[in-house]
């Protein structure tokens, strides 16, 4: 089959299938699917959306764990024309409630063990096709009628999916992408990763999640490459997982590289295959990325950045540099506009520390239902999103983070970035994780204005004392950067996507 022009996810599922069609492009639960066993069942399940009324843009809801059902659904509504409406089951029954009210679903996927979370907040509105419920049409039913011959045809400006944030304040946002924009992310993943046809891509992110949705799913169907997906985020069944399959790359978060590393046997298990490993979402400890370095000298080590609100990742450190620019999330990709700009708006210098920008051109058109909310964080001329980030870049391009404009803590009138003090302290041994916040100084301190408080975890078995950790700092910041206040916690409190909610730790634990 001849190579179709891609405008849409559909074309891009379409051209592999022709071309690759024995492939094997899933492997999950030990059973192995090709573009071509998948492509009859995605079909069939896209000829029963269309059975049900489903019209070019009408919202499908996918309340699944990740699973062959949430696969097929993703792409058979890829087919059908719908939009893609997928659920963080994983948040509270309001604010999912406010999630399905939102996006007002004409078809809900349910599967039984999400359940007991979805059930309570889930609508009477919408026709569910469930996996494992007694109410419901069966999955099975409803992909064993005739196939979608002839897939419906959108343009590329058409709306793809729409995907929630689990912000840290006020209710989920719905941040839409159209069909072009989830192209632009595919082909501005693809080359920063150097993915290629014969990967073999780790999926261990859920499928609700952007970095899955937008990046690893249809960026691996865009090359005809193979997804293994990890049921559960165990990280000796991940090893044992990566092992059998040959993986050659997989993203995640810092926390469970962490978790791999610490393996016993980590450094005799055969991972030779593995040649790329991303992270991203917090900050990495440079000794984990050393160990990691050491761990596996044929892997190319990339951290990289995004927000829900831009279209692609819009930075990612060159591998040479993984080790020697630890703490920079890496220089701009060719395709992204970026600006780091003072209160004035005028372009700050090399080493100085302003606001994070992106292009219009390279964030999302807006919040599903909620016009006019996205334009708030534009500048004046409509040309660049603010993204509430501190930043710095340094002569050769490397980006640092410095935390958010509104987690800035000022100290007798001096600025103190919570993420330069967390990136100081993760480099202590026996530190687990830490969180940065401000605090009102009050008592004798009161004319501080504000004391840095750190919130640590531990590793198990580490004996660090708050001396330890201001000895620390001491040596390696300046004095009105030290944390006055130190807290130990056996875990840091975090929202459904696992972000750190700091506003819970401005009074003691328990407080």
């Amino acid at each position: 089959m001849p190579g179709l022009p891609l405008a849409t996810l559909t074309d891009v599922w379409l051209n592999t299938v022709g071309k690759y069609p024995n492939k094997v492009a899933l492997v999950m639960d030990g059973q192995r699917y090709t573009y071509r066993d998948l492509d009859a069942r995605v079909r069939r399940l896209a000829g029963r959306l269309v059975e049900l009324g489903l019209q070019p843009g009408d919202r499908v809801a996918v309340a699944m764990p990740n699973c062959l059902e949430f696969y097929l659904a993703y792409w058979a509504t890829m087919l059908a024309g719908g939009v893609l409406a997928p659920i963080n089951f994983r948040l509270g029954r309001d604010e999912m409630s406010y999630v399905f009210g939102n996006v007002a679903a004409a078809v809900i996927f349910l599967h039984h063990e999400v359940a007991p979370a979805v059930l309570p907040a889930l609508p009477d509105a919408g026709h569910r096709i469930v996996v494992g419920l007694p109410d419901g049409e069966p999955f099975a039913a409803a992909e064993s009628g005739p196939p979608l011959t002839t897939p419906v045809r959108l343009d590329g400006e058409a709306l793809g999916v729409i995907a929630h944030t689990s912000g840290t304040t006020g209710v989920p946002k719905g941040a839409m992408m159209r069909h072009v924009d989830l192209l632009f992310n595919i082909r501005n993943t693809t080359l920063p990763f150097s993915w290629r046809h014969e990967d073999v891509n780790l999926l261990l992110s859920p499928l609700f999640h952007v970095v899955a949705l937008y990046s690893i799913v249809p960026s691996s169907v865009y090359l005809g490459a193979t997804v293994v997906v990890a049921q559960r985020p165990d990280p000796r069944e991940v090893v044992d997982l990566m092992e059998a399959e040959q993986v050659t790359c997989y993203l995640s978060v810092p926390a469970f590289h962490h978790l791999v590393i610490s393996l016993p046997d980590i450094a005799q298990r055969d991972l030779r295959s593995l040649r790329m490993i991303g992270y991203s979402g917090s900050p990495m400890p440079v000794r984990t990325i050393h160990r990691l370095a050491e761990l596996f000298p044929h892997a190319r080590l990339h951290n990289f950045f995004g927000l829900t609100e831009t279209i692609s990742l819009t930075h990612i450190t060159p591998s040479p540099c993984a080790v020697s620019h630890a703490e920079s999330i890496g220089k701009t990709i060719p395709d992204v506009g970026v600006r780091i700009v003072r209160e004035d708006g005028s372009d700050c210098d090399f080493g100085e520390t302003g606001l994070l920008h992106i292009h219009r051109e390279n964030t999302i058109r807006g919040y599903w239902n909620r016009p006019g909310l996205l334009e708030e964080a534009l500048t004046a001329d409509g040309q660049w999103f603010n993204t509430g980030d501190l930043a710095r870049v340094d002569p050769d391009g490397f980006v640092y983070l410095e935390g958010r404009q509104k987690e800035m803590i000022i100290v007798a009138g001096e600025n103190v970035f919570a993420l330069e003090v967390e990136r100081c302290l993760l480099q202590l041994d026996g530190l687990k994780e830490v969180a940065v916040v401000g605090i009102p100084a009050t008592g004798a301190r009161a004319a501080l204005g504000e004391l840095v408080k750190a919130v640590v975890v531990l590793l198990p078995g580490a004996a660090l004392t708050a001396r330890d950790i201001r000895r620390h700092c001491v040596e390696r910041l300046a004095s009105y950067k030290v944390p006055q206040v130190v807290e130990f916690r056996e875990a840091l409190p975090r929202n459904p996507s696992g972000k750190v909610l700091k506003r819970e730790l401005v009074a003691p634990a328990g407080g």
